[in-house]
């Protein structure tokens, strides 16, 4: 049984992640949009005109299925086995994408103009950091799209520059720091999707057994109910939202047998004990029951009480029926 809920767990986490990866799509097309406009308006005068317009066009197309693929994503049910198939699909068109931003050193590279290759190498640095920071929770994605940029990169500098072993230092230390932040975001979400994928499958269950449970359950401060499931609500015969905020004293046959209840639970809850006691509830419609009220103090320091609340009217009967046969 534990194995199969840390087995659910994990592939809870695993479709988080990749939903976290689509989650950030949008931006980085903006991002891209941004550079693909500007690249165009400052190539527009130094590349030949026939290889910018491709250039752009393969990009935006790139742009245009990627977010079709994110589209898809969205509508898709969403199972664990499926998960790889959507990662590789975001991975190949990251892929293709850097592709695009690798050619701003290739064919696309001004030569003539150092104040461009400079506006170039900023742009790519801009590109490559963006990739280890959207893209850190694959890191097939990552390595896909990040290898298409700086290999191009260190390859036209090292062939350009009269000191290759500096070139080749700067380019490690670069590649490093692009993979310490891709590493620790990576392991920073991974970490925070398995607590937050436990939290929510523990909140989950807590809600279910609140919900499915046959008795009444309310959580009472100062005398106001700020939660309660629907059973409570059956059992004092009206709606649940009803019920919200109001006052539990209000529901008590007699406002002695409220005041008795506010002592007792006062009373048990100082000590640190189980509060316990039998009153009489009055329904919507007026009619009146027997309740077994058991609470017992929360210890996150709110001050709120618990408390499952059951019929027992006919067990009372039952009781009483036995105490006169005796007497009798």
């Amino acid at each position: 049984m534990g194995t199969f809920l840390a087995r659910a767990l994990r592939d809870d986490a695993e479709v988080r992640r990749i939903e976290l990866l689509y989650e950030h799509l949008p931006t980085s097309v903006v991002a891209s949009l941004i550079g693909i406009l500007l690249c165009f308006v400052v190539l527009f005068d130094t590349i030949g005109l026939h290889l910018l317009k491709a250039w752009a066009a393969f990009m935006l197309s790139m742009l245009a299925v990627r977010v079709w693929v994110w589209y898809m994503f969205g509508r898709a049910d969403r199972q664990a086995t499926q998960m790889r198939r959507w990662e590789a699909l975001f991975a190949l068109g990251a892929f293709f994408s850097s592709l695009g931003w690798g050619a701003l050193f290739g064919p696309l590279h001004p030569e003539a103009d150092q104040d461009l290759q400079m506006f170039i190498f900023l742009l790519v640095l801009v590109v490559a950091f963006n990739g280890a920071v959207f893209l850190a929770a694959s890191n097939v994605t990552f390595w896909l799209f990040i290898t298409p940029i700086v290999l191009p990169a260190i390859i036209h500098y090292a062939g350009l520059h009269q000191h290759p072993n500096l070139t080749a230092g700067a380019a490690t230390g670069f590649l490093a720091v692009l993979i310490l932040v891709q590493r620790t975001l990576h392991a920073s979400a991974t970490k925070n999707l398995r607590r937050s994928t436990a939290a929510e499958s523990l909140l989950a269950e807590q809600e279910a057994i609140f919900d499915s449970s046959p008795l009444g359950i309310a959580v009472i401060e100062n005398k106001q109910v700020i939660k309660c499931n629907a059973r409570l609500a059956e059992l004092l015969g009206c709606r649940l939202m009803e019920l919200a905020g109001a006052r539990i004293d209000d529901h008590f046959a007699s406002a002695t047998e409220a005041g008795q209840f506010l002592v007792d639970s006062a009373s048990a809850f100082d000590r640190g004990l189980l509060a316990q006691g039998m009153y009489r509830l009055r329904r919507a419609d007026g009619s009146q029951f027997w309740a077994e009220f058991s609470g017992r103090k929360m210890a996150d320091g709110t001050g709120h009480g618990v408390w499952m609340i059951a019929d027992v009217t006919l067990r009372v009967a039952r009781d009483r029926q036995a105490q006169e046969g005796d007497a009798a």
